[in-house]
């Protein structure tokens, strides 16, 4: 695929010519691939029609020549049966006698009388009989070769079957019976080739298979011809399906029945390939190749004679660009020439405008940049001279052993490192806490005792990303507005958990709470209280500041009563990454 997409970006694929004939190409292929798309499935269909009725009479045919084979054979017993060498082995066997040199006779009588029929019945390949007292003999073979799978034998006078005698064989079975008392005495074989049977059906009917086949045991008994591997999956695809079909599949017509086989119940499946399908694709495919070729050739013409009229004033046009990308603003279009190429060069002319009012202006942006960092610069001088100072406030204090300075000084260094610093735009929970701990260090010389902090941090949590200085804000707003004026002892709970697949945390007092948080949210401290904020945050900044990092399914919830403290719940994604 890649390598599709590197040769139609190359450049002979880029060219106009190129593309001009491609372009016609496809575009006179569509009606010659519609039209004879709709005259092959219009053709193919009446053909399909046509041969599934040939193929359903062809099918009737085979069915109709193995019933007739069945009937002469059945017909060819009952003149056996009434032959006069037959009639004295069967009264002989009757009454028990030994007939001795009789019975040879009338043996010879038999095997010649059938060397006769067997001479012009080319599928039947011997006769065997069978005497109950008498023995069995062959016209042509032993009895002993023909030893059918089902040790079966006829059971009254209306008893006659067909049964497999292996080698491509089958035998039709009729009883020897005394016409005076019907006793049945013996039976007789007729031994039938049926692969020379098969044949002779195919070659008649012109089918490319012929099948007789067992239901009761899967199994092929016969096959004459040979299936096409387009349509057999298998060696035995068809023996999964015991019921008749008839359809077609890659040209070729499948169909199978039942055949009324004496005894049996056989199925027959034949295959018919449908010549005239593939006829039909081969003058298809021969009626294509000359469209196209005719079509190639027109396209090809066309593509020349457009490209001409078009290359000529595009070659102009990128001579001017050349111009301009050596740096000539001044190569402006001025030919006359088709109105799409007209248009294309005003465009041109109009951003070689552009291009030089656009450098002027980013000279003007240089020179204001250049006087933005110098005044940058000298901004940052600011909270580098507080650092110093402070640094300088705590060595102080430890030199006069003052630790309580020191380490307000050293929390408030920390703060504003924290608020000022470029870190990152997260930090741990963990450090989040310790930021806290260093502000309520700094406002422990104002309330003293009066105010305490307790924090309840899941493990799990502390490891877990949040937006920086996030919760300090919290935690000042309860001291400087739920605490301050409260006449009991304040204290500032913060929780910490794992929710599901969120980050919980809590801020909560005991102070004296609000009648309408949401009415309070955008209010900013008033009085001396304002001067004495370190993060200048409010809670409404610190919802949307949640809003602009997470979007709007984690929000900061307030829950408050008059006299009964405030709850801060803010719901936030589980980070332990900053990439995630």
């Amino acid at each position: 695929m890649n390598r599709l997409y590197d040769w139609i970006g190359s450049q002979p694929f880029r060219s106009f010519q190129l593309r001009l004939f491609l372009y016609l190409f496809l575009i006179g292929s569509i009606p010659v691939f519609v039209a004879l798309t709709f005259f092959y499935l219009h053709s193919s269909e009446r053909s399909e029609s046509e041969w599934r009725g040939l193929v359903a009479k062809k099918h009737d045919q085979v069915q109709r020549r193995l019933e007739r084979e069945m009937r002469e054979l059945e017909y060819m017993y009952s003149v056996w049966l009434q032959n006069d060498a037959v009639g004295q082995l069967m009264r002989a066997s009757r009454d028990g006698r030994d007939m001795g040199e009789s019975a040879r006779m009338a043996i010879d009588s038999i095997s010649a009388t059938a060397a006769f029929q067997l001479e012009y019945r080319r599928n039947v390949s011997d006769l065997c009989f069978t005497f109950d007292r008498s023995g069995s003999f062959c016209v042509v073979g032993n009895p002993y070769d023909y030893e059918s799978r089902t040790a079966r034998v006829p059971a009254n006078r209306n008893d006659f079957f067909v049964q497999e005698e292996g080698r491509n064989t089958v035998s039709w079975v009729g009883p020897i019976y005394d016409p005076v008392n019907l006793v049945i005495v013996g039976y007789m074989k007729i031994i039938v080739d049926m692969s020379r049977v098969l044949d002779d059906v195919r070659h008649d009917q012109l089918l490319s298979d012929l099948v007789l086949w067992d239901p009761a045991t899967d199994s092929v008994l016969f096959e004459s011809g040979r299936r096409d591997p387009a349509t057999s999956r298998s060696p035995v695809s068809f023996l999964s399906e015991k019921n008749a079909f008839l359809r077609s599949e890659n040209g070729v017509f499948l169909s199978q029945r039942p055949v009324a086989i004496p005894g049996q119940s056989w199925m027959s499946y034949v295959e018919v390939p449908n010549t005239d399908i593939r006829s039909l694709q081969m003058t298809l495919r021969n009626t294509v190749l000359v469209f196209f070729a005719i079509l190639l050739a027109v396209s090809v013409i066309s593509s020349l004679v457009f490209s001409k009229l078009f290359s000529r004033p595009l070659h102009l046009l990128r001579q001017l660009m050349k111009r301009a990308e050596s740096g000539d603003l001044k190569a402006y279009w001025t030919y006359g020439s088709i109105r799409e190429i007209d248009e294309l060069g005003n465009s041109y002319n109009q951003m070689l405008n552009r291009l030089e009012e656009t450098i002027k202006q980013v000279k003007q942006e240089e020179s204001l940049k250049k006087e933005a960092e110098i005044e940058a610069l000298q901004y940052q001088l600011n909270p580098h001279f507080l650092y110093n100072t402070l640094n300088t406030i705590k060595w102080v204090a430890k030199i006069h052993k003052t630790p309580q300075i020191s380490d307000a000084v050293s929390a408030l260094v920390r703060l504003l490192q924290a608020s000022l610093g470029k870190k990152g735009d997260f930090i741990s929970l963990k450090e989040e806490v310790g930021l806290i701990q260093d502000y309520m260090a700094i406002q422990s010389f104002r309330y003293g005792d009066n105010v305490a902090i307790r924090y309840d941090i899941d493990p799990l949590a502390s490891v877990c990303l949040v937006p920086k200085m996030v919760l300090q804000p919290l935690v000042e707003n309860a001291l400087i507005h739920g605490l301050e004026n409260s006449v009991k002892n304040g204290e500032i709970s913060i929780h910490a958990r794992l929710d599901r697949d969120m980050l919980v945390c809590e801020v909560q007092d005991n102070g004296k709470g609000m009648a309408d948080p949401e009415a309070v949210m955008g209010m900013q401290p008033r009085g001396h209280s304002a001067k004495e904020r370190m993060s200048g945050i409010g809670l409404s900044n610190i919802r949307e500041k949640i809003k602009l990092y997470y979007g709007p399914d984690y929000k900061m919830h307030v829950i408050s009563k008059p006299n009964q403290g405030t709850t801060v719940r803010l719901s936030l994604p589980i980070h332990r990454n900053e990439e995630s």
